[in-house]
């Protein structure tokens, strides 16, 4: 058999075992550019086996915030600094059960302890005592590439605390508004500003993710959720999103979820329109997914880059996640984007 139908070398485990089948199969292969890209994969075995190694170990912090502590205990015990969203850890195994043994980096040093595997975050009312678990194992490179760059505009934001009008917030959000020809700043608070803050996101991952670059930035979320959702019914493959419904299914980091605002506009309408819609509507960048709650970041959220908490189903889709205003409700959600990028 050749090398060739073994599929992506770069995942497997044992790359000196596989360097030992090539030796004895070269000679019978047929796929000669097969052969050389093995040729070269078996020159590099014991990088490449350093680097899979990393990927296994390789963790990413999945709550906002959670403490690093010299030994696996929360007693008598001064954390050594607190972990945060998105944080690169390496998870080295061999910690007590509900612990995770990690290295990362904190204040320009490499440093060691334990963290807690699950958080429970009383702010999430549908589950106040559900445990979100604090790591989460690496994904593809666009779904990271995505998550990173919504991160890197939450931490820019101060994790949420900084406001739209104060500076220098308020000329981060005209930087996003330059980006789609607009000249408004954070204290022009007529014009919601979360499309262009996913905008953002979104051509920042394309800098290490061209496919990214096929996204339809808009100023308003509806135009993206329509052409991700009208993508999907065509088949387009060469789209980066394809728009499907809450219920169909379940969330992945680097995914995006839509939902209708101030005036229900569902995802049937959405199908059915030949153009874009322009609904009133907003959208999040999911950064984590535990059992009960999904993390997002989205732009405009109480007037900064915020993170947000969606209610997940018993089977671990999206909920409707409903919002009221005075008891009247002014928002669902109604889309899935999901991330097709390898």
């Amino acid at each position: 058999m050749c090398l060739w139908h073994l599929g992506r070398l770069s995942e497997f485990r044992h790359p000196h075992i596989l360097c030992g089948w090539y030796l004895r199969l070269r000679l019978s292969c047929d796929r000669r550019r097969a052969c050389r890209n093995v040729i070269a994969y078996c020159r590099v075995t014991q990088p490449m086996s350093e680097q899979i190694g990393e990927r296994l170990m390789k963790r990413f912090v999945s709550v906002e915030a959670v403490n690093l502590r010299s030994i696996p205990s929360t007693e008598n015990n001064t954390p050594i600094g607190s972990m945060t969203l998105g944080q690169e850890v390496e998870d080295l195994g061999g910690a007590p059960a509900g612990w995770h043994h990690v290295r990362t980096k904190m204040g320009g040093l490499t440093v060691e302890g334990y963290s807690v595997d699950g958080l429970a975050d009383s702010k999430f009312k549908w589950a106040p005592t559900a445990k979100q678990p604090t790591l989460r194992p690496l994904d593809t490179p666009a779904r990271e590439a995505l998550v990173a760059a919504a991160v890197e505009q939450w931490l820019r934001f101060d994790k949420g605390r900084g406001k739209e009008t104060v500076e220098p917030y308020s000329t981060y959000i005209h930087e996003m508004w330059k980006a789609l020809k607009r000249n408004l700043t954070g204290k022009d608070t007529g014009y919601p500003w979360s499309a262009v803050a996913i905008s953002l996101m979104v051509s920042n991952a394309a800098k290490t993710i061209p496919e990214f670059q096929a996204f339809k930035r808009s100023v308003g979320h509806a135009a993206y959720m329509w052409d991700a959702i009208k993508k999907r019914a065509s088949e387009d493959r060469s789209a980066p999103f394809w728009g499907v419904r809450i219920t169909e299914e379940k969330p992945q980091v680097g995914d995006i979820v839509g939902s209708w605002r101030d005036k229900p506009y569902t995802f049937d309408q959405y199908l059915a329109a030949s153009k874009n819609p322009e609904a009133p509507s907003h959208s999040d960048i999911i950064v984590a997914v535990g059992t009960e709650v999904a993390l997002a970041i989205g732009g405009n959220v109480s007037q900064s880059v915020f993170v947000t908490g969606y209610q997940l189903t018993a089977d671990g889709n999206i909920a409707k996640n409903q919002r009221f205003l005075k008891g009247k409700l002014v928002g669902e959600a109604i889309v899935l984007m999901k991330n097709r990028i390898d």
